[in-house]
C-alpha cells in the first residue's frame, strides 16, 4: 500500500520577478513501512516536498493523499490537525527547547494532544527506553552529546505514535559513528511499521533507505527501489 500519493504538487515563493518556482509538478509514491531517501542538489524541492508533506505549509496547486484519503489543505486549523494526529518530525539541529528537560522535551507533542498526564509519563519513558536514553530523562540539551540530542528528537517525533516520520538532514550535524546509529533507529522503527521519508545529501544514509527519489529544478526525475 501507499502511504502517501503525490500528485502534481506546484509551489511558488515570491511574486512576479522575484518569483522562484520551488516545485513544478511533483509525481511521486511512499510505500507504507519503508525507508525513502528524497535526495537532489540544493534548490531542488527536497525539504520545500517534506514540508508540505509534513502540512507546514499548503502547496499552489496539486494533492497528495495519505493512506488512501485525501488530505485537506484548505486551511491552516485542517493542516494543523493532520500535522499533529499524523506526523512526526525529525530536524537537522534538533529543535530541542534549551529551558526544558528532556522529559518536557518528548512530552510536548503529547501535552498538545491532550493526552492525561500519567498516561504521558508511561509513553514518554517508554519511548527513551526503547532510544536508549532514559538515564537522560532529567537532563537539559546542553548537557548532551549531538547524538543523544538526536535521539531526544526522534523521541519527541515517535512518543505519539505517528505512522508517517519525516526526517529533514537527520545526520546532517552528526559525525560518521552517530549517524550510522540514527540510521539503524530509523531502521528498527520501520521494521516496527512506520515509514520514514529522509531529505538527504548523504548518498550513505540513502543507501541505507529501501528507495530513493531523485529531485532536481522542482521535478522528481527519478525513484529507484
Amino acid at each position: 500500500m501507499n502511504i502517501l500519493e503525490i500528485n502534481n504538487i506546484k509551489k511558488t515563493f515570491g511574486k512576479k520577478d522575484a518569483a522562484v518556482q520551488a516545485l513544478r509538478g511533483v509525481n511521486a509514491v511512499v510505500r507504507e513501512n519503508t525507508m525513502t531517501a528524497i535526495m537532489g542538489k540544493s534548490g531542488s524541492g527536497k525539504s520545500t516536498l517534506l514540508n508540505i508533506l509534513g502540512g507546514l505549509m499548503a502547496a499552489d496547486e496539486g494533492s497528495f493523499t495519505y493512506a488512501g484519503s485525501p488530505v485537506d489543505t484548505s486551511s491552516n486549523r485542517k493542516l494543523r490537525k493532520y500535522r499533529r494526529d499524523q506526523v512526526g518530525f525529525v530536524v537537522q539541529y534538533f529543535a530541542l527547547i534549551d529551558d526544558l528537560n528532556v522529559f518536557e522535551n518528548v512530552a510536548l507533542s503529547l501535552r498538545y494532544q491532550g493526552i492525561p498526564r500519567r498516561e504521558i509519563k508511561r509513553r514518554v519513558k517508554e519511548t527513551l527506553k526503547l532510544l536508549g536514553i532514559e538515564s537522560k530523562i532529567k537532563a537539559y540539551p546542553n548537557e548532551l552529546s549531538g547524538g543523544q540530542q538526536q535521539r531526544v528528537a526522534i523521541a519527541r517525533a515517535i512518543v505519539k505514535k505517528p505512522k508517517l516520520i519525516l526526517a529533514d538532514e537527520p545526520t546532517g550535524a552528526l559525525d560518521v559513528k552517530t549517524s550510522a546509529e540514527v540510521m539503524d533507529i530509523f531502521r528498527q522503527l520501520t521494521d516496527a511499521g512506520n515509514t520514514i521519508v529522509i531529505v538527504t545529501h548523504d548518498p550513505k544514509v540513502a543507501e541505507a533507505c529501501d528507495e530513493v527519489i531523485v529531485m532536481e529544478d522542482g521535478k522528481v526525475v527519478e525513484q529507484v527501489s
